[in-house]
């Protein structure tokens, strides 16, 4: 929309303009430009003056930018301009960024004669992208992102057009141009005052909402609320009144109350046992939980030997190392530990329950639940003994989380995996591997010497388990066993064995032996291939007499002797 005054006289403007716009942190310019940054803090409302005699054919045009047009705006910069902003032009040329800035070459000056004056309404999300893009944000473009309101644009207009004749002499020509392209009328919401005090948790009269809604400037008839114009951009919904009424009426007003946290949601189910089980038994044996990103880089995957093609690429990822699927746990655990060895943290034990992905015939990779732990420095907290951990310590946490789950039905046997220092590992049957990393892996990862003598020394021992199929073994329910009554006797057995003969074939050897009488047996003591066990005997009957015992030690001892070959030491 726009005017047109001519035979204007551009010059100071009075005291008391100048004044009022001080205060309010404006610079005056001149009488014409004043009035229109005067009424955009008076009413809301941006306006532009310009200089009619700077306009090519007196001809205003409102269309988008053509591609690599420029514009140079009254701050005195040049902009390039993209073709999806909007623009005021006459046919040569572009002379402003439409609910932005003006342009400089028709700014009006000291000899303008005639002024034409635009009043609009701008879509607040053109005019945002439009400032955005050209990092141009002024006291225009802001109303105008917020959004004005329609009826506000012919009312500036006129009050603007009837002050700069006054103050500049000039005369208002008759009519005003108008291109809107439709009529905008108030939108109206149904506001139903139980739902507001529902919302609230008050019990405010219905006679004081509508009166707190027609203090903001709202109509109201009945229950219907006209919205105004001005307002439309941020209220359309009831919820949108109730914010407004509790604005008002003071947030100090309503009683805090806690919410109600009942929902339909995921119920716990086994599975959640299970993983909340597993990882109170991992607190307990003295690991620190850590949660680390599912993705790796190039590098971990060579660093670990893992083939990099069967790992799945992330499609846009942030990092370069992070750009794909983990495929083992291991490479993230590893990189802790790194990173605390690097800041003089010598003992770290730490343990994470989450996910591999890997790929699969269906659309989606297979996502395997894991359980996975690491471990280097001393697991003792003596200061007297700082022995490092070893294999030992980590099979001995396994079998406290398969004891404590109620799995029995496990089985330990020798590993080839690479990851693994040979004769110091095992894998767990149909469950995971466990074991001390292997010294080319460490070095990999700054882990151990190279040959300069840098690294630590430390061996790194690890587990990783499927915890998918750990779950299918798990034992929620607890069967009561009664204490026995009859006392239990142990006897040791140490033995040495050859090179590369398996403990759980020792183990299975001793129980299928002893069967009726064995109660539990297990590796207490080792030094180099000499292997110390204790044989716990007992009846659930009666009590065993000292020659039943021997009698069935001597015979597990000729069994271990003619089957395994070793040679027990009497």
């Amino acid at each position: 929309m726009a005017r047109v005054i001519e035979n204007v006289r551009v010059g100071e403007s009075p005291d008391w303009l100048k004044k009022r716009l001080d205060k309010i942190g404006i610079r005056s310019i001149n009488n014409v430009v004043d009035v229109t940054n005067y009424l955009l803090m008076e009413l809301g409302q941006p306006m532009h003056a310009f200089d009619a005699g700077l306009i090519t054919a007196q001809t205003i045009i409102v269309r988008r930018a053509r591609p690599e047009e420029k514009i140079t705006t009254i701050d005195g910069k040049e902009h390039k301009l993209d073709k999806d902003m909007l623009v005021i032009a006459d046919p040569g040329k572009s002379i402003a960024v439409a609910g932005v800035m003006g342009g400089a070459d028709t700014e009006v000056n000291n000899r303008t004669k005639t002024v034409i004056l635009e009043s609009a309404y701008f879509n607040p999300v053109s005019v945002h992208k439009t400032s955005k893009f050209l990092k141009l944000r002024t006291e225009s473009s802001i109303r105008f992102e917020h959004g004005v309101d329609w009826m506000t644009v012919e009312e500036a207009l006129d009050r603007a057009a009837a002050m700069i004749a006054g103050l500049g002499k000039g005369n208002v020509l008759r009519g005003k141009i108008d291109i809107k392209t439709r009529e905008r009328k108030p939108k109206a919401v149904t506001i139903r005052p139980e739902r507001v005090n529902q919302i609230l948790g008050t019990d405010i009269a219905k006679a004081e909402m509508m009166s707190i809604l027609k203090r903001l400037g709202f109509a109201i008839n009945g229950n219907k609320v006209r919205i105004p114009l001005f307002r439309a951009a941020d209220i359309s919904r009831e919820i949108d009144l109730i914010e407004e009424i509790s604005r008002i009426y003071g947030y100090d007003r309503i009683r805090a109350t806690m919410p109600n946290t009942a929902f339909p949601g995921k119920e716990t189910d086994k599975e959640d046992i299970f993983r909340s089980r597993v990882r109170e038994i991992m607190i307990g044996c003295g690991l620190h939980e850590v949660q680390t990103y599912s993705m790796l880089g190039p590098k971990d995957f060579e660093k670990i030997g893992l083939p990099l093609e069967k790992a799945i690429p992330v499609a846009n990822p942030l990092n370069p190392e992070e750009g794909y699927m983990r495929t083992k746990m291991l490479p993230s655990l590893l990189n802790v530990i790194l990173h605390n060895l690097n800041r003089q943290v010598k003992d770290v034990f730490i343990f994470e329950i989450g996910k591999t992905f890997n790929p699969s015939s269906q659309k989606l990779p297979e996502e395997k639940g894991v359980l996975c732990a690491a471990a280097t420095g001393s697991p003792f907290m003596s200061a007297l003994d700082k022995g490092q951990i070893e294999y030992f310590y980590t099979k001995g946490i396994v079998e406290n989380l398969l004891s404590a789950l109620g799995i029995e039905d496990y089985k330990f046997v020798e590993t080839i995996s690479h990851l693994v220092q040979p004769g110091k590992g095992a894998e767990l049957v149909n469950l995971g591997l466990l074991g001390e990393l292997h010294p080319d892996i460490r070095r990999n990862y700054g882990l151990a010497p190279n040959n300069f003598g840098s690294g630590i020394e430390n061996p790194v021992c690890f587990f990783e388990i499927d915890l998918d199929a750990l779950f299918k073994l798990f034992k929620e329910e607890k069967r009561y066993k009664p204490l026995p009554k009859f006392p239990s006797v142990s006897r040791d057995i140490a033995m040495f064995v050859p090179k590369g003969l398996e403990n759980q074939l020792i183990l299975t050897t001793i129980r299928k032996t002893g069967a009726e009488m064995i109660e539990n047996v297990y590796l207490f003591d080792r030094f180099k291939d000499s292997l110390a066990y204790r044989i716990v005997y007992r009846n659930p009957e009666r009590t065993l007499t000292d020659a039943e015992v021997n009698s069935k030690h001597e015979e597990i001892a000729q069994n271990l002797e003619s089957k395994l070959n070793v040679r027990v030491r009497r």
